[in-house]
């Protein structure tokens, strides 16, 4: 969640104190070999599911302490919590991000209550509800550890295997001093996280890049910035490719007018980086059909 979770300051605190072991799955590879997987029939079947909503000044999206952003007016944005479900016809059913959680709020403290009731956050569906309607992902990949990301974990079986990137934990900041550390109630009962193997792109096209299941259908990206370990993900899918960019991009704004996040001063120079490697990769291939992490690249509601 933009902000909430991204002050900067002293007196920091870490994301999660959750148990972290290396990814089983997937191996290191590079821009070129992704690139020629783009050719090959589409072998994965791709949906986005809607969860939630909430609404928030566009503050909490761009920072206004930039000099870039002072031609955007005042105004609220809606933002939507997202998941994606892939289906491979050989390893099974997997989730990118985990949706809601109606179990959540009643864990947390309560300023972390208070910051959910302001930004008026409306449950469409919880991902128990979700569950109810077909099987169980081998596997949640999260795009980042940030509270809107991770949520639908408790709803999620505890022997469920759950990968995320390098860094995610160690994230450091006061606010999860103030707020409590979100990820650890949301993780409760799971096992230890599975972090991505990524090295660096021999191509330099972006950070890292891992074939997850060794045949070019579904890619990890590491896209840091937004959070350190933050993840994208490529599916090669039967309707065509598909790019989930997580909140390296979280809205319009970011992603066609390139307006930048408010960030700790540390993590703003990673955090463009990420951003314009995903802009040039989608204009070298514009058949890949980009998800922005909260809001459509292309409609005004969803």
């Amino acid at each position: 969640m933009p902000v909430l979770l991204l002050a900067p300051g002293g007196c920091a605190t870490v994301a999660a104190v959750h148990p972290v072991v290396a990814s089983d799955l997937g191996a290191p590879s590079r821009t070129s070999t992704l690139e020629a997987s783009l050719s090959q029939r589409g072998v994965v079947t791709f949906e986005r599911i809607v969860f939630a909503r909430w609404t928030a000044g566009r503050g909490a999206f761009i920072d206004r302490n930039d000099s870039r952003t002072a031609g955007v007016p005042k105004g609220m944005e809606e933002a939507v919590i997202y998941a994606y479900v892939i289906d491979h016809p050989r390893f099974g059913r997997y989730l990118i991000d985990s949706g809601v959680s109606q179990d959540l709020e009643p864990r947390l403290n309560p300023l972390m209550r208070r910051a959910l009731h302001d930004l008026n956050i409306r449950i469409e569906r919880t991902t128990a509800e979700w569950l109810q309607g077909g099987a169980t992902p081998r596997a949640v990949f999260l795009t980042h550890l940030h509270f809107d990301h991770v949520g639908g974990l408790l709803d999620v079986p505890d022997d469920t295997s759950v990968y995320v990137g390098r860094g995610d934990v160690e994230e450091r900041s006061w606010t999860y001093r103030l707020i409590g550390r979100p990820a650890d109630i949301a993780l409760d009962g799971k096992g230890p996280l599975h972090e991505w193997a990524f090295t660096p792109d021999p191509d330099g096209a972006f950070a890292g890049i891992i074939d997850v299941f060794g045949d070019g259908s579904v890619w990890a990206l590491s896209l840091p910035g937004h959070s350190p370990g933050s993840t994208g993900y490529l599916i090669n899918a039967v309707d065509g490719p598909k790019l989930v960019v997580g909140d390296a991009v979280s809205t319009r704004l970011g992603w066609e007018q390139a307006m930048p996040q408010p960030l700790p001063a540390s993590a703003r120079a990673d955090a463009e980086a990420s951003a314009d490697r995903l802009r040039r990769f989608s204009a070298a291939h514009p058949q890949v059909e980009v998800f922005l992490g909260h809001q459509s690249r292309t409609d005004q509601t969803d």
